[in-house]
């Protein structure tokens, strides 16, 4: 198929424009340059609004006589097209579901993630508590950040953070399939996104299987 994406070398994440692909809800027509559907003529009123008038810009121009002429260039905003959405949102998938039993990696003293060859599995009093699952991916907050520093970082099975407090409350479920043993987890956010763990062992995994669409509602 001429239109297949795994054909074409994905495009650098474009910042400009990420709360628009975020609250995008369409679905993905498998047209990789399909142009994505701009800001909407209020906000584009909006931001016109908010700008300065001719009389005013031509003043602040005197004011600021001296700021370079490169602070005064501004890099236009690229138009992005569906491949550009079919990257951010894969990124954003692993970014808000990769998870992990809490203590199935651990940090070596030279500040590298591994798997830690001691975990045994969460038991049934706990598989279903939020606090026993974390991101697997680089911390975000700048409590776990400043905590990556300390000399007792390696000895912190806390260092990647806890889904416990993610946004908006109640975006996870888990339930615990006894007698199999098995606890199953989906996110409600990306509705799509599976998690098993095999309960007292190291075998834990998870897949994603859907329309690429974020739950908006929720």
């Amino acid at each position: 198929m001429s239109n297949d994406f795994s054909f074409i070398e994905m495009p650098d994440l474009n910042d400009q424009h990420k709360e628009y692909i975020n609250r995008d809800a369409s679905f993905f027509t498998g047209e990789p340059q399909r142009k994505l559907k701009q800001p909407s003529e209020d906000e584009d009123q909006n931001e016109a609004q908010n700008e300065p008038s001719e009389k005013g810009s031509q003043e602040e121009n005197e004011n600021n006589s001296e700021v370079s002429e490169e602070e005064e260039v501004k890099v236009p905003p690229k138009e992005l097209v569906e491949i550009d959405r079919v990257k951010y949102v894969v990124y954003s998938i692993e970014n808000d579901c990769q998870i992990a039993p809490l203590g199935a990696f651990k940090m070596t003293s030279q500040h590298q993630v591994r798997r830690n060859e001691a975990f045994r599995g969460l038991e049934q009093n706990n598989c279903l508590s939020l606090s026993s699952y974390v991101h697997f991916r680089n911390v975000q907050s700048e409590y776990n950040k400043a905590a990556l520093d300390l000399p007792s970082a390696p000895f912190n099975k806390n260092f990647l953070e806890s889904i416990s407090g993610d946004k908006p409350k109640g975006c996870w479920n888990f339930l615990n399939t006894q007698p199999s043993q098995n606890v199953l987890g989906r996110s409600l956010l990306w509705p799509g996104y599976h998690f098993y763990h095999h309960l007292g062992s190291n075998k834990f995994g998870s897949i994603y299987i859907g329309d690429g669409l974020k739950n908006l509602e929720l």
